[in-house]
């Protein structure tokens, strides 16, 4: 939801990419919840097929940006030394975004809402 959301507020001058830290869960498709919830923002989810950081060459990016602390540190484990800044989103009075996996469709609308209240910070920062 997060690279959908700031692909479309960055436009088609970035481009943004999205990667987990579950190795087993690469090649997976968006839960069913995400597609959902951004199907109501007339976002298509149905073709996003997951990817892990570890495949990933990750100094060829401008930006990391991360959902949270743990996140952050698995990130950073693919990446030689003070090469690129990780950027963890929400971090303030939210502790980063909340995993609504296996939580319903309630607690991915919670996530979204709090990637909209970020994603113009995050944005800004990228441009």
């Amino acid at each position: 939801m997060m690279q959908a959301l700031l692909q479309k507020r960055l436009g088609d001058e970035f481009q943004v990419e999205s990667a987990g830290i579950r190795q087993g869960c690469a090649g997976q498709t968006a839960n069913e919840h995400s597609i959902l919830c951004m199907q109501e923002r007339g976002i298509d989810l149905t073709k996003h097929q997951s990817r892990w950081v570890g495949d990933l060459n990750l100094t060829q990016y401008s930006h990391i940006i991360c959902v949270g602390d743990n996140e952050a540190r698995q990130v950073s484990e693919h990446l030689p030394q003070n090469s690129r800044t990780i950027v963890l989103i929400a971090n303030g009075d939210h502790g980063g975004v909340p995993n609504p996996f296996e939580k319903g469709l309630p607690a991915y609308r919670g996530c979204l809402a709090l990637l909209d209240e970020v994603m113009p910070e995050i944005a800004q920062l990228v441009r």
